[in-house]
């Protein structure tokens, strides 16, 4: 390896992603959005990235490095250096660049841009880059350094009143374009630069849900690093983490409503319910009891985000949603909630749930044939603006794998199997193998290298580790799969509730665990 910052500094297998169904309009806009993917790459300097797309034709941190890991699926090399380009440009004191994009100067090339934080969607995916080129240790101390370093500047710099909780300074800062929970008490749409907190512009700064989020994300991450490293420092990682969470609990999320919310520079509440609860799930911020209530109250009510076009930025209901056409997270769906929503349903055992906001995300495509970046919540029209908007064909491509293919991730995969009347084959290459799902007649049969692995009934997630060794069964329907799973010409039947976890034991089906299911679209009890 030489300086490590460059994909071509690592040793990988290449990867590949196919797709076949006989639903002629499903492939139709699977190939669109594959050759929007293509043309969203981009040269900077000696290395190839994937920009955002649409009107956006740079890399920032709150999209890049979660699309680069989600295309890693397909380009191993371009995707990686979507992660390794914002290390190489942390600054010293820990923090990175909120946008990366081209230079006119001939000699740079590129420049990278601090004057707002945009976002912090890095930890995660970087971590899961390990994995994907083969556990390079050089590459994991990187990213410990990384990390550190800048959690250690957040709570260096966005703790200015030193009350334990992290602010956001601006609109930008999270990527909340035009967001009335900022325009509304005076806060301009907008960057703020520097180390120094904007008081008087508006009621600003928030005391930010987000971003406790972003150092529980890395504090977290921290910890799994450190086990792998085997530093000394996992435990320690860990406790710090819980110390970002318990703070939350206790001051920023208010238990009569079942939501978190941020507070201003007086430390008032901002009484408005927002998405950025999910962002938080996405982070893993929550425990599991604070995401089933936003989950149950919130999320699926269709009074307030289960919307017929579901998950728009802020509840329907809400006196702060603004609903427009123009680039707006004052009210409607936008892809890149569609992108992360996946990962904070899984991550709190919500994969019924995860189906149906897949159906809800592949219909919208196959519908409209188009990857705009937001929707109206009630019509389900595109918003303003270009194709080829790079988070909402991610949110497309990976619901896709998960209703109808293979995921995988972390030393194992997941195979998915959605009840409907279409027949799919999907292919994933990935460390000089084939791993091949084909649905037909309501079943799935698995592959590895065109050795048969198993048949399952649809309803089902089945999880084996990268060998095709079984570990896990999931259910994945609304409702109660009768199942039937063939490993090695053994049978095992039984009943797979939602969201519930087995293992295949005695030719059954034995529960270990599994998150509560919440029916989309029903009206919660009151509290």
């Amino acid at each position: 390896m030489a300086n490590g910052f460059h994909a071509k500094d690592y040793i990988y297998a290449p990867t590949a992603v196919r797709f076949f169904t006989n639903d002629s309009t499903l492939k139709k806009v699977y190939d669109l959005g594959d050759a929007f993917l293509a043309g969203n790459e981009m040269d900077y300097n000696d290395r190839r990235v994937i920009k955002e797309g649409a009107t956006y034709p740079n890399v920032w941190l709150e999209t890049q490095p979660m699309g680069g890991e989600m295309y890693a699926k397909r380009n191993l090399e371009v995707g990686l250096n979507n992660i390794l380009i914002f290390m190489q440009y942390q600054r010293r004191d820990g923090r990175f660049p909120g946008m990366i994009g081209r230079a006119k100067d001939p000699v740079n090339g590129i420049c990278a841009y601090y004057d707002w934080m945009q976002g912090f969607y890095f930890a995660q995916p970087a971590l899961k880059m390990y994995y994907l080129i083969g556990k390079d240790r050089g590459y994991l101390q990187k990213l410990y350094d990384s990390l550190k370093a800048f959690d250690g500047y957040l709570w260096s710099v966005r703790d200015s009143d030193g009350d334990g909780c992290l602010e956001t300074w601006c609109c930008w800062d999270t990527g909340e374009d035009n967001c009335t929970r900022f325009l509304k008490f005076g806060a301009e749409d907008g960057s703020w630069g520097g180390e120094t907190a904007p008081y008087g512009q508006g009621r600003l700064p928030y005391e930010s849900m987000e971003y406790m989020a972003y150092s529980f994300a890395c504090r977290k991450t921290l910890s799994e690093v450190s086990a792998l490293l085997d530093n000394g420092e996992a435990e320690a990682w860990s406790r710090q983490a819980e110390f970002v969470r318990a703070k939350v609990k206790e001051y920023l999320w208010i238990p009569e409503k079942h939501a978190c919310f941020d507070r201003d520079c007086d430390n008032q509440i901002i009484d408005c319910l927002s998405h950025v609860n999910l962002r938080c799930m996405y982070h893993g911020l929550f425990t599991q009891e604070m995401a089933d209530a936003f989950l149950y109250y919130h999320l699926f009510n269709p009074e307030e985000f289960w919307t017929p076009t579901p998950l728009p930025a802020t509840a329907v209901n809400d006196s702060f949603y603004l609903n427009t056409p123009k680039n707006n997270w004052s009210g409607p769906c936008q892809g890149l909630i569609y992108q992360r929503s996946i990962d904070a349903l899984h991550n709190y055992g919500h994969y019924a749930e995860a189906v149906q906001v897949g159906r809800k995300v592949v219909e919208l495509i196959r519908k409209h044939g188009v990857f705009h970046q937001q929707w109206d919540a009630f019509t389900g029209e595109p918003g303003a603006g270009l194709d080829g908007y790079g988070p909402m064909i991610f949110a497309f491509d990976e619901y896709l794998s998960y209703l109808y293919g293979v995921n995988l991730s972390m030393d194992r995969a997941d195979w998915s199997c959605d009840a409907d009347d279409s027949e799919t084959v999907y292919t994933q290459e990935m460390f000089g193998k084939e791993y091949t799902l084909r649905r037909k007649d309501q079943n799935m049969t698995a592959f590895l290298d065109g050795r048969e692995l198993f048949t399952a009934s649809a309803g089902l997630r089945v999880r084996t580790d990268l060998d095709g060794n079984l570990l896990a069964v999931i259910g994945i329907a609304p409702a109660p799969v009768e199942a039937v799973l063939t490993v090695d010409g053994v049978p095992y039947r039984g009943t797979v509730e939602p969201n519930g976890v087995y293992l295949a034991r005695d030719c059954t089906f034995c529960r270990t665990r599994g998150a509560r299911y919440f029916r989309p679209g029903t009206v919660p009890e009151p509290s």
